[in-house]
């Protein structure tokens, strides 16, 4: 760990999360114009929004084995040029194939940055700091989301989908540039005799659960929040589209907190605890409870906010749980794999609960119960925490 917190690095790293955050997003608004282009099937649009979590999937352990090896600096370059070459090319698509191909080496360039950026980020970051540069870097999703949410109609109105698309190589290119100025990090450090039988693996198994169930709950919600808004506060499809756009700027808030209060000596596997008990309740007050619409948007963002200081404690406890900082790489691997098991099966899991007939009444244990098994990992995380 360095002795003085490295802001320049923690911005840039940061950066280089924003960009992926955009490519994560862009698929979204750019779906419709593109299904009419290309006479997309609804099963054709499934493969393309799920190219980046598959990706995820199949590779993030091994990324963090080869962040270990080749340094984190390396692969979070590589990641930024494979997303610059694969969004250029992507924006020339001329068939589903090109585009899902292109589509999954940007993924792959996204789980290269989502795991050594925030390797980056601990280690340029005193101990103190952690919880501060941990709550920045949780803001990667948010805003990058809300960027992509504010420029997408514009591009869309004046230009097409397909600039939208290589948008991403656009801001590759300056980012990547920057990204030399990140200070170098060793991580070829000795190995503590905890972590010789390779123990701090199960801790970091449990944290991906964690993740797991934190990102379950968020996409299930998210997914199906329009269709929500108009079945029950009768809302237009456009207004109950506008809401959920805005609804995850509350999670911004939740990021700095979450980071303000580990700064403070708050433990994140407290953090952890208390806002999955708090979300929980909240989630049972928004399926069992008759309220305003006023109070039910209330909810829904002090929901909003809950959730975003779990993925800054998530992030903050991850270096904690190796007492080698060279393992660091390898944990972010095994939770971020974690997060991406969540986004591939918490939307259709909920909407198997919700149906044809939207009974958004069997979403809720499914909501109450995601928060509650975190906060129940968060006792046998703490036995498996390596360093103070």
């Amino acid at each position: 760990m360095v002795k003085n917190t490295q802001w320049r690095g923690v911005w840039i790293s940061f950066l280089t999360g924003v960009l992926a955050a955009v490519v994560i997003t862009k698929a979204s608004p750019a779906l419709l114009a593109m299904q009419q282009e290309m006479q997309l099937s609804l099963v054709n649009i499934g493969w393309v929004m799920s190219c980046v979590a598959i990706s995820t999937v199949l590779l993030a352990i091994y990324t963090g084995i080869l962040s270990q090896r080749f340094g984190p600096h390396r692969i979070l370059q590589i990641g930024l040029l494979l997303i610059l070459f694969a969004s250029c090319a992507g924006a020339f698509a001329t068939s589903l194939l090109s585009l899902i191909i292109g589509r999954s080496i940007e993924g792959i360039g996204v789980l290269f940055i989502s795991v050594a950026a925030p390797t980056l980020v601990s280690h340029l970051s005193k101990p103190s700091d952690i919880g501060l540069t941990m709550g920045v870097w949780a803001l990667w999703m948010p805003i990058g989301s809300l960027i992509v949410f504010l420029l997408s109609p514009f591009i869309l109105e004046q230009l097409d989908w397909r600039w939208l698309w290589g948008s991403a190589s656009i801001l590759a290119l300056p980012i990547y540039l920057l990204s030399r100025y990140i200070p170098t990090v060793n991580l070829q450090q000795a190995t503590s005799s905890n972590d010789s039988t390779h123990s701090y693996i199960l801790g970091s198994i449990t944290l991906g659960f964690i993740f797991t169930f934190f990102t379950v709950n968020f996409f299930a919600l998210i997914t199906y929040l329009p269709s929500y808004l108009v079945s029950i506060y009768q809302l237009l499809d456009s207004r109950a589209v506008f809401i959920t756009a805005i609804i995850p700027l509350f999670i911004i808030p939740g990021n700095l907190l979450g980071g303000f209060f580990i700064h403070r000596g708050i433990r994140p596997i407290k953090i952890l605890f208390f806002a999955s008990l708090i979300l929980s309740l909240l989630m049972a007050l928004l399926f069992n409870t008759e309220y305003s619409p006023i109070t039910g948007l209330t909810l829904l963002a002090c929901y909003s906010c809950l959730l975003g200081m779990i993925p800054t404690a998530i992030f903050a406890q991850a270096p904690l749980m190796t007492s080698s900082p060279s393992k660091i790489p390898s944990v972010i691997g095994i939770m971020i794999t974690g997060q991406a098991i969540g986004i591939l099966a918490g939307p259709p899991f909920a909407g198997f609960l919700v149906g044809d007939t939207l009974q958004w009444t069997n979403l809720a244990p499914m909501l109450i119960v995601a928060p509650l098994l975190v906060m129940i990992l968060t006792k046998p995380l703490a036995k498996l925490q390596k360093r103070p």
